[in-house]
């Protein structure tokens, strides 16, 4: 059976459900509303936009004429009616963008004959004094353009007779079209056909160069539904300094990763998320929590929420977090990745002149003492794993390291890293949702029920305790994102 949910869009949120061949479960969807829509004035010339964006909203447009600056193109909608507008490639999956007044991030400048392109209008774009041109229905039988190859996206223009079935559109693509969505540029709900299941199809029929997301068929089972994809621009900085180029950018939601760029020479990065567009699950759901960042491995302070269009986003990537105060004790955390403890520990702007570490499997210290490499046994810290350590007494705090120890935004979903085996102690990184519970945090380890956990505070120096069903003497607040416990395992579970 066939399941797809699809929800209504809000300007800055386009649809992330799910297309599921296995259940169905329709959900109501507005009709398309075939008359004209105004947009601003157009401009007179042989070449025409069609189905040009209302303010503030998206459409699929087409363009229909022979190759065109994509400006150019853009502007018989209006000048300076539209903002922002979207191309995916059809092999590749990766977005092709347009923001007005921003070249230097943009990277789609043309537009082929009855090329179709998402399209942003701008929020301060004049009303028309009349409506766009209505295209001439083309000759039978018509043919549907930028068809989407086996499994992939496309955006897609059917090229042919006004109210034409949809089946019969989608049957002059060579591979055969799984599904297909078509957004109202008046409501801004979604339409969707879904091959061979006209109880769940809304989008029953197409007009001449109306444009469409369409799926190749695949085998699978399930298939997610399209993003217009939110691009994110600015710049990074890792430990304070500006990071140099070819950095590599991650972006993550829910630890699945969803895109991924470098570091630019001018020290900016520009993504596309979600890039390329999922095709099956995991799908890049539009209602989502926050997105995390990293920068070589190291996790940006920023947690931004995701919307569509340009998002000026700039990153402050810590690869140590938690650095003790001069004199003091902290469980500091390594978020970085191939650094020996050395180098980890020398991002704290507070030299450390002493951390610890204790292996969960064999119970035994490593030890780091700044200085005496004959001393230390302490290896290349591990993503996400925590040690006790002790900042120099004779050094000054300094701006870095009170950007080090604040607290991110908040995350979606977490869960212990490191965690103790029956018995044993561990330095548990806690990698999820800010203002947790101890209990809940502490209940994700799998190998261990947590009996007991301990925390100093890098400030007072003062011990917080926590132990497993004794609420009455545990005095452990909720736990922040990437804060370090010294735990201990109890019965394994």
């Amino acid at each position: 059976m066939l399941r797809c949910v699809l929800t209504a869009v809000s300007i800055a949120v386009v649809l992330g459900s799910l297309v599921s061949l296995a259940s169905a479960r329709p959900m109501p969807y507005s009709t398309p509303t075939p008359s004209p829509t105004a947009t601003p004035e157009p401009t007179p010339g042989p070449g025409q936009l069609h189905n040009c964006p209302q303010a503030g909203k998206w459409a699929i447009s087409v363009w229909s004429d022979a190759k065109v600056d994509i400006q150019e193109a853009l502007d018989t909608c209006g000048a300076g009616a539209i903002d922002a507008a979207y191309h995916i490639r059809t092999l590749t999956q990766a977005w092709r963008v347009f923001f007005r007044g921003q070249p230097e991030i943009s990277d789609l400048n043309t537009l082929d004959d009855l090329q179709a392109i998402a399209t942003l209008g701008s929020p301060t774009a004049s009303p028309a004094s009349s409506a766009q041109p209505t295209p001439t229905p083309s000759a039978s039988p018509g043919q549907m353009k930028g068809c989407p190859s086996a499994g992939k996206w496309a955006l897609s223009a059917w090229n042919g007779p006004n109210a034409t079935r949809a089946t019969d559109a989608f049957a002059t693509c060579s591979e055969a079209v799984a599904v297909a969505y078509w957004i109202d540029p008046q409501t801004q709900t979604w339409q969707r056909y879904i091959d061979g299941r006209p109880d769940l199809t809304t989008l029953s029929r197409l007009d001449n160069l109306q444009g469409v997301f369409a799926l190749g068929s695949t085998v699978a089972r399930e298939y997610c539904a399209p993003n217009i994809p939110g691009t994110y621009h600015g710049a990074v900085t890792i430990d304070g300094q500006p990071a140099p180029s070819g950095t590599v950018i991650k972006v993550f939601r829910g630890g699945i990763e969803f895109a991924s760029t470098t570091v630019t020479d001018e020290g900016t990065y520009t993504a596309n998320v979600p890039s390329p567009a999922p095709v099956i699950p995991p799908c890049f759901e539009s209602t989502g929590g926050p997105l995390t960042f990293t920068c070589d491995g190291a996790e940006a302070q920023e947690k931004p929420s995701w919307g569509s269009a340009l998002r000026l986003q700039d990153l402050t990537c810590v690869r140590m977090l938690n650095c003790p105060p001069a004199g003091k004790w902290s469980i500091a955390v390594y978020s970085g990745t191939g650094a020996s403890a050395v180098d980890a520990l020398g991002q704290c702007a507070v030299p450390v002149e002493a951390a610890y570490w204790i292996d969960p499997a064999t119970q035994s210290w490593s030890r780091y003492i700044r200085g005496r490499p004959e001393l230390t046994n302490l290896a290349s810290p591990q993503h996400l794993q925590g040690v006790v350590a002790l900042g120099s007494a004779s050094e000054p705090l300094s701006d870095l390291s009170a950007a080090a120890v604040q607290s991110p935004q908040v995350q979606p979903e977490g869960r212990m890293e490191g965690c103790p085996q029956p018995g044993g102690w561990a330095i548990s990184v806690w990698n999820g949702v800010t203002r947790t519970p101890p209990s809940e945090a502490l209940a994700t380890c799998s190998s261990a029920r947590v009996a007991a956990a301990y925390w100093i505070d890098p400030q007072t120096q003062a011990w917080k305790r926590y132990f497993d069903g004794r609420a009455d003497i545990s005095n452990l607040p909720d736990l922040r994102e990437l804060q370090g416990l010294i735990t201990l395992g109890g019965e394994a579970r």
